[in-house]
């Protein structure tokens, strides 16, 4: 029987750049313990990819392709990573089926993911690209509490500009921002939440241009209020009834959780005044 390749761990400290963009890769890591950031540098700016802990991996596309780093990765805190060399990989996706489907898997979500934040960049409402300009200003924050500082940025004019929104929109926009948690101000700083909510505050726009397409600003009239609250007690009475039957479809059960989610989402970022 073949043995595997002995895998080596290697400690990091805080701040170590593990391997830059357009650099040759011959190793893929696996994050035992600590954080890694995947960075890109467009011009003079640095664009967070993904924040990735304990148990997430990163660096095999340079193996599958075999073509230079397409991006960059860094320690954000003291870390243990496991290094895989190319021999190793392939022995493992080879003889581990299991980890070969893991790694497609988390390809397609990292596609997901990717394609979720072309759609904020085209949203026309600017709401999109104000996140994005939010995970942009990441690497610039002190951290404070679940918040990052950055100090000196006028959200008003700097967010507003860098997400290209019309002057009419801008205060809607970040009224929609604070209320979701995304974004505080105190003088002229503003602090900005974490990669987690901005995750999910992304997620939740996607899904609410699925179920609820062509949305207006403007308030709704009772009966429309009371046409939306009949039409999600029904989604709900629907959800119920297919989880609670074996042998159900399983796009219906995608769909019915994933209407969940968008209505859990919906109660945490757009709370009913």
């Amino acid at each position: 029987m073949d043995r595997m390749p002995a895998q080596r761990s290697k400690r990091y400290s805080t701040g170590t750049v593990i391997f830059e963009e357009h650099e040759p890769g011959n190793r893929m890591y696996v994050v035992r313990r600590g954080k890694v950031r995947i960075f890109r540098k467009v011009h003079d700016h640095e664009i967070v990819l993904a924040t990735l802990g304990p148990g997430e991996f990163f660096g095999e596309m340079a193996l599958l392709e075999k073509l230079p780093r397409s991006a960059s990765a860094q320690t954000v805190e003291d870390s243990l990573l496991i290094e895989v060399d190319q021999k190793t990989f392939e022995l493992m996706i080879r003889k581990n089926s299991e980890i070969a489907v893991r790694i497609m898997r988390k390809l397609a979500a990292r596609v997901r993911e990717l394609d979720r934040r072309l759609q904020n960049v085209l949203v026309d409402s600017g709401l999109g690209r104000a996140v994005e300009v939010l995970r942009w200003l990441l690497p610039r924050g002190m951290p404070e509490g679940s918040f990052f500082r950055i100090k000196g940025v006028t959200a008003h004019v700097h967010i507003a500009a860098s997400a290209g929104i019309p002057p009419a929109e801008v205060e809607l926009v970040l009224h929609k921002l604070r209320r979701a948690g995304c974004l505080r101000e105190e003088g002229s700083d503003v602090l900005v939440a974490g990669l987690t909510v901005l995750d999910d505050y992304s997620m939740y726009l996607e899904l609410k241009r699925k179920y609820e397409p062509q949305q207006t600003p403007s308030v709704p009239s009772e009966a429309q209020r009371i046409k939306q609250q009949d039409a999600k007690k029904q989604m709900l009475r629907l959800i119920k009834a297919l989880q609670s039957q074996p042998g159900e479809n399983d796009d219906q059960t995608a769909m019915t959780v994933q209407y969940k989610q968008f209505l859990d989402l919906k109660a945490r970022f757009e709370p009913e005044e």
